[in-house]
């Protein structure tokens, strides 16, 4: 019989178009051809987001042959309201996500092309496009979905699925409050319907469902979430990328953020960053500095502003963080609004704590760092993740009435409670605790991960 590992594999992976998402799968990307020397990945994106796919991939892939992942074009439709720079979630407005959604979605014909071109095996696929899978499996070609956390996937099925019955693990459950996005009631769980039910559709279209997590976290979840929607779950592990080299651009802004950390005392500097799609409105961005200033900490806050935005409102935040800078000094204070150094910031010693949105990606890097995160959600699965950090005990989560309806005199005593109480020194040795497990796991995950490809795959 012949060797499954030996049989040419060819796989297309789709993912989301946010740079968060894009990095994710590149990730899986690498790790899976590192396992599997018959593999050739499609890694298929826009052209602006393959961009910087290309520039991490030159500098930090560990894969023993690159040419392995190979970079494939998918060019929407361009408009005046959303030209090609703009085919990325990143510096885009929020009001314009459902119309490069749909742009997407409408890029049918182009992304049937593509499966006749390269004829793979298998498409890995994300959440916000059953529509790639209802293609693909048209054609007889498998498909796989591949999510993030599965705490937030599993609250999701429940809220589809058992509705009528209490979520078995109150921890994490959300008030109708804050459970979902900052629109009206009434558009919100119109919208919230919507997005279910495009969920459930992309399990369905799924032979299994692979989930960037690990069983130490998140293992009552992940069984939760498989009983519920009938498909296996299989997991990735961490996932964490290497610190890995700078680009030549961004050398003297490491360096200079690097410096300015070395000089504080340890465990002494907060460090807030919402990722590079989360925007902060004005009113919440001064409620954040009221907080930072009263806490008496030191901060790095690495703040971004959407492009092709009112620019009258990205002046006025900037001038904030410039008037935040100049009351408490740049001796206790540094402010970023460009590209910044996240993992190295969140493996110096001198840190004491993560201000985050709580984006997957974030929760996963502070837990390998070992870092005490300050939750403060502001969308999407966000809150979810946030109730996950307080049920783990590594972190704190900032209280809101309402996501983005939170006060200056909240996050002062959030970060207080880290920084100077037994309940700080507690968190921290539990967010420590868990990044040695993190680091002394086995890593398992990728090579079973890997088998159920192949298999699926064969089969095909």
């Amino acid at each position: 019989m012949d060797n499954p590992r030996e049989k040419r594999i060819n796989v297309l992976m789709l993912p989301w178009l946010a740079h968060g998402h894009a990095n994710r799968y590149l990730e899986l990307a690498k790790r899976l051809t590192q396992e599997l020397n018959n593999l050739s990945i499609h890694f298929c994106s826009t052209p602006i987001i393959l961009d910087s796919i290309r520039d991490n991939l030159h500098r930090h892939s560990t894969v023993p042959n690159p040419s392995s992942i190979n970079l494939v074009e998918i060019r929407l439709q361009e408009t005046e309201e959303l030209p090609p720079h703009l085919h990325t979630t990143k510096h885009l407005p929020l009001h314009l996500i459902p119309v490069l959604t749909q742009a997407f979605a409408q890029s049918e014909e182009t992304f049937l092309h593509l499966l006749e071109t390269l004829k793979p095996d298998l498409l890995i696929f994300d959440i916000f496009q059953p529509w790639a899978a209802k293609i693909a499996r048209q054609r007889n070609i498998p498909a796989v979905v591949y999510i993030g956390c599965t705490v937030a996937m599993s609250s999701c099925a429940h809220d589809y699925f058992a509705p009528s019955k209490d979520f078995p693990y109150p921890a994490i459950k959300l008030t109708q409050e804050n459970r979902r996005q900052r629109t009206e009631p009434s558009e919100g769980e119109q919208g919230y319907r919507h997005f279910l039910e495009q969920v459930v559709l992309c399990w369905q279209l799924s032979d299994f469902v692979i989930a960037r997590s690990f069983l130490e976290i998140e293992a009552k979840y992940i069984n939760y979430l498989s009983t519920l929607i009938r498909k296996e779950v299989v997991l990735t592990g961490p996932l964490i990328p290497d610190v890995g080299s700078v680009s030549p651009g961004n050398i003297q802004k490491a360096e200079k953020v690097m410096q300015w950390l070395d000089q504080r005392e340890p465990r002494s500097v907060v460090f807030v960053s919402f990722g590079s799609e989360c925007f902060m409105p004005y009113n919440e961005m001064e409620q954040l500095a009221r907080g930072l200033e009263l806490s008496g900490a030191c901060f790095i806050w690495v703040a971004r502003f959407p492009k092709n935005n009112d620019e009258k409102g990205n002046e006025l935040g900037k001038a904030l963080l410039h008037g935040l800078v100049e009351r408490v000094g740049p001796q206790r204070g540094l402010v970023i609004t460009s590209w910044a150094p996240q993992r190295r910031i969140l493996l110096h010693r001198n840190l004491s704590s993560f201000l985050t949105h709580c984006g997957w990606s974030s929760v996963i890097e502070g837990m390998q760092a070992g870092v005490p995160m300050l939750a403060l959600p502001m969308d999407w699965d966000q809150p979810v993740n946030a109730k996950l950090i307080v049920d783990l005990g590594i972190g704190i989560e900032i209280p809101q009435r309402g996501l983005g309806n939170f006060k200056g005199e909240g996050v002062s005593a959030c970060i207080k409670q880290i920084l100077r109480s037994e309940y700080g020194d507690s968190v921290r040795r539990n967010a420590q605790e868990l990044a040695e497990v993190i680091r002394n796991r086995k890593n398992d995950d990728i090579r079973i991960l890997a088998d159920k490809i192949l298999e699926l795959a064969s089969d095909h």
